[in-house]
């Protein structure tokens, strides 16, 4: 299962139609209070995230994530329009595994999300 963690409704759609029709489960949440509940009941193979979000920041969920012990091993993949060398290094800094920029290109995705997932096509 993939989660997407964005608060765009179109972002989570767009998201879901390229996964699904690759064959990918996923799951969507609006913020990271919404992320952290479907995690404690399953934890997902990759997450997606955005950064720019209201109360929890993508920074913050991701800074969370991996200083938690039974969550840290969780790939997650950045989708940002917050592209600046600054914003893509500091999600390197704090563990991010790969960072795509809006608009994504989707054959370079689909092939990262193989990659993290070790998931074959449906």
């Amino acid at each position: 299962m993939i989660l997407i963690v964005d608060d765009s409704a179109t972002n989570q759609v767009l998201l879901e139609a390229i996964l699904q029709e690759e064959g990918f489960e996923t799951v969507t949440a609006f913020g990271a209070r919404e992320a952290n509940k479907i995690i404690e009941k399953q934890k997902p193979e990759l997450i997606l995230l955005d950064l720019l979000m209201p109360e929890v920041s993508g920074f913050d969920f991701l800074k969370e994530l991996r200083n938690s012990n039974d969550k840290s091993d969780i790939p997650v993949i950045v989708i940002s329009a917050v592209n600046s060398k600054d914003n893509i290094d500091e999600c390197q800094s704090l563990g991010a595994n790969h960072f795509f920029a809006k608009p994504i290109d989707i054959l370079s995705f689909i092939s990262r999300v193989r990659e993290l997932t070790n998931s074959i096509n449906v």
